[in-house]
């Protein structure tokens, strides 16, 4: 079995039971199909019934884990080519979608830019990072509130 993207050289042959990482069938549904093959950049036609995406291609929200310990992908989920934290660029943790967390304006109000559409690249943050923006982002608040009150008090 080997991952479909025509850039990862993940088989199974080349990965342990420990590394966590799973296959995935493509979708039959139509739209979300084509959006896979899109977003893979993809134009083989038709699939082999062979054809996988490993699970690096997803970000750790869009996998699931059933009851009985298989990892499946959430309905709607759209692999990447490129899963790289957007901040520190690192390429082998797990990466989280800011929208999720709502982190947009932490993120911009961080970088002094606003966040867009990045192409290929999700807008996602490894676990480091999305800690330390949430950090900045209450120390940031806390440290303007407290301005707030002493520029009151004429301090």
């Amino acid at each position: 079995m080997q991952c479909s993207v025509p850039t990862c050289e993940t088989t199974a042959d080349t990965i342990s039971e420990a590394d966590g990482i799973t296959f995935h069938e493509f979708p039959n549904e139509g739209h979300l199909r084509n959006a896979w093959l899109k977003a893979l950049g993809i134009q083989v036609s038709p699939l082999p019934d062979s054809a996988v995406v490993c699970s690096m291609h997803f970000l750790y929200d869009d996998i699931d884990e059933t009851e009985s310990g298989l990892k499946e992908i959430r309905s709607g989920a759209i692999p990447s080519t490129v899963q790289v934290c957007m901040m520190c660029l690192e390429t082998n943790g797990k990466l989280f979608e800011m929208s999720k967390y709502k982190l947009e304006a932490a993120y911009e109000r961080l970088m002094g830019q606003s966040l867009c559409d990045q192409g290929k690249l999700n807008n996602a943050l490894c676990t480091q990072c999305l800690q330390l923006l949430v950090k900045f982002s209450s120390f940031r608040d806390k440290a303007l509130s407290t301005r707030s009150m002493l520029m009151e008090l004429g301090i």
